[in-house]
């Protein structure tokens, strides 16, 4: 493959008119800029140019190759300004995954008025349980909770999730009255299989932050599944006790198909991080979209 500096000295020579004006263009001795139009036709095994004391004169061959090279300095130039733009302002695809609770409901509500806000930006939310690999899988964005384990990201806290029990009304009228966390071990529990490695509450009563009491409830799951979403639609249908994100609840609680369990104790906050890869940078588009869910969910 011929060398592209060498192809881009040869259409500065044309255009230029001269080895001389090409040489003072590129800032550097007339003989370099000589010796790389000779190495690109001895590549080519062609001549380019016909010199003269007085006058270059492009060959039949290097008319056609010289439009080629124009096309390629275009296309290079035109690349430049792509990438230039991009760098500057927030346009293109937006590749994030975040889990399917999260995604239907937590940043959900929130995409339709980024879109309004940057109509240049076109969101790829994907939603999936499975820990992804987000260079491997090309996301310029990923949102998870919990603890984070991947060092080679750069994680920024959007907020903070509440975890509290829940159960449906007619749940509880049926089971014994709760009055203490060890009672737990004695009704349908619901577990959500990725918080823990085994069927284990740890609560917290609610109070002095340097005072706080803890309670550890062991129990035998009734139904277990890694969705957040499954389990509060069996907690509403009267299957049991979950412990879910208080942020899936409200409208369960508006309509009184829920109701907390335990309202003195709850769970250790969790946060929500969004990462990206720290080799990448914060690109426009990535740093836009996190500081609208910032904003957006302060209200």
């Amino acid at each position: 493959m011929a060398n592209l500096n060498d192809m881009m000295v040869f259409a500065s020579v044309v255009d230029k008119g001269s080895f001389t004006a090409a040489a003072n263009a590129y800032e550097l001795p007339k003989s370099n800029i000589s010796r790389k139009v000779s190495r690109l036709e001895e590549h080519l095994g062609v001549r380019l140019l016909e010199r003269s004391t007085r006058k270059l004169h492009l060959t039949e061959i290097g008319e056609i190759y010289y439009r080629h090279c124009v096309r390629i300095q275009e296309e290079i130039e035109s690349a430049r300004l792509s990438i230039d733009k991009m760098a500057a302002s927030p346009i293109g695809q937006l590749n994030i995954c975040a889990s399917i609770t999260v995604g239907q409901n937590f940043i959900s509500r929130h995409l339709h008025g980024f879109q309004q806000k940057y109509p240049q930006v076109t969101l790829n939310l994907q939603l999936t349980n499975r820990r992804v690999d987000v260079i491997e899988e090309g996301f310029d964005l990923v949102l998870r909770v919990g603890d984070l384990k991947d060092s080679n990201l750069v994680a920024r806290r959007l907020c903070q999730s509440e975890l509290m029990l829940f159960a449906s009304p007619e749940y509880l009228k049926r089971k014994p009255k709760l009055t203490n966390p060890d009672a737990l071990s004695h009704h349908q529990c619901l577990h959500a299989s990725t918080v823990s490695q085994k069927p284990q509450w740890r609560l917290l009563k609610n109070q002095a932050e340097n005072n706080k009491k803890e309670s550890i409830v062991d129990f035998k799951p009734a139904f277990i599944c890694d969705d957040f979403t499954v389990l509060r639609k069996m907690a509403i249908n009267g299957a049991g006790i979950a412990r879910l994100p208080s942020y899936i609840c409200r409208q369960a609680i508006n309509e009184r198909k829920l109701v907390r369990v335990l309202p003195d104790w709850a769970f250790k906050t969790v946060d929500i991080y969004a990462l990206f890869p720290s080799h990448k940078g914060a690109t426009p588009k990535v740093r836009v979209f996190i500081d609208y869910l910032i904003e957006s969910l302060k209200h």
